[in-house]
């Protein structure tokens, strides 16, 4: 397969916004590795993005390629981001959308649900940036290479019943405006979008109060990376809050 004109990959990405983000970008023509645990969701996603099974294959503008990956570990960034390349021979969007919600009072936490929810939510996104930066930078001359890490208005605001979670978001929000800063004058872009309640299983904590009209949509982040592709690097935020 020749190489494509642009490709991205998605953790996250066999539901919610992740899924709706590689959506996006391969309507736009890029080639997509999408990321995920479960290799049925996987390919179901990959059903959805009109990929014939793991492989992948034409769809609309672009192409999707699918890689089973834990985020969680600490390999899998490295490992991921080789079969990227592997398959598709460029790196030009990363979009760190995996992420794991708890909630309930802080002393409720568990030392497995602290090490799990920075894990995905925090050190993955760390690792993945970091794994996938050789590559971005290497089209920087000819493209505009993205980073776009997936946060939360839980990066910006506390709440209580929301320490764990926060506490992971603030870093990805403090860890993308460092990186944001360190990569000024390169051409690479790294943006952290802060969605307020999107309508995804994450959020149905909320739904005896807040009914679907009243939260953002997968789509709505979506749009938002697109409209981030759109902007020349220097033009590109160290943040974006969406509600």
């Amino acid at each position: 397969m020749s190489s494509p004109r642009h490709a991205a990959l998605v953790t996250g990405g066999s539901s919610g916004i992740g899924l709706a983000v590689a959506d996006a970008l391969v309507t736009r023509g890029h080639a997509v590795t999408v990321l995920g645990r479960d290799e049925s969701r996987l390919r179901r996603a990959a059903e959805r993005l009109g990929a014939a099974g793991r492989g992948g294959s034409a769809t609309g503008g672009g192409a999707v390629h699918t890689v089973v990956a834990d985020v969680a570990e600490p390999q899998a960034a490295h490992a991921a981001v080789a079969a990227h390349i592997e398959r598709w021979g460029r790196l030009d969007v990363l979009v760190n959308s995996a992420g794991l919600l708890a909630t309930g009072p802080f002393e409720s936490y568990s030392t497995a649900t602290v090490t799990e929810v920075l894990d995905v939510d925090l050190r993955a996104t760390i690792l993945f940036c970091q794994a996938a930066l050789p590559y971005l930078r290497k089209v920087a001359r000819e493209a505009s290479p993205l980073i776009v890490n997936i946060a939360s208005i839980s990066g910006k605001r506390a709440d209580p019943g929301f320490s764990l979670y926060c506490a992971a978001k603030f870093g990805v929000v403090g860890f993308t405006a460092a990186l944001h800063q360190e990569l000024s004058g390169e051409g690479v872009g790294a943006c952290a979008i802060c969605p307020g309640l999107v309508d995804t299983p994450m959020a149905d904590w909320a739904r005896s109060w807040a009914p679907p009209s009243s939260m953002l949509r997968p789509e709505d982040i979506a749009g938002a990376v697109i409209r981030l592709l759109d902007l020349p690097p220097g033009q590109i935020p160290p943040e974006l809050i969406l509600s």
